[in-house]
């Protein structure tokens, strides 16, 4: 099993939606990994021409992995990141 980093960066990560402004933190490994994940959620909640760049989704900050819950550390080792949706 491949070791994963004992910490994951924030991108913070503001998007204009239909119906507005969404605002979410992409928990990833890098910037590119960031992007990825950041349109699949886009996709998932209904707003798939929503734009998604690097002006969009900016690296914010690291915190320590073991901070987060055991669902989201799972997500993190199997899917390379997750996603935290943040009050607008």
């Amino acid at each position: 099993m491949a070791k994963h980093p004992d910490s994951v960066h924030v991108y913070d990560t503001w998007v204009k939606g239909k119906k507005g402004k969404l605002h979410f933190d992409v928990m990833t490994t890098d910037e590119e990994k960031a992007l990825v994940l950041a349109k699949q959620y886009l996709v998932g909640i209904g707003e798939p021409d929503a734009v998604i760049t690097v002006k969009e989704c900016r690296f914010c900050h690291s915190e320590p992995l073991v901070m987060f819950s055991e669902e989201q550390q799972r997500q993190f080792r199997e899917q390379g990141g997750f996603i935290i949706k943040m009050p607008v």
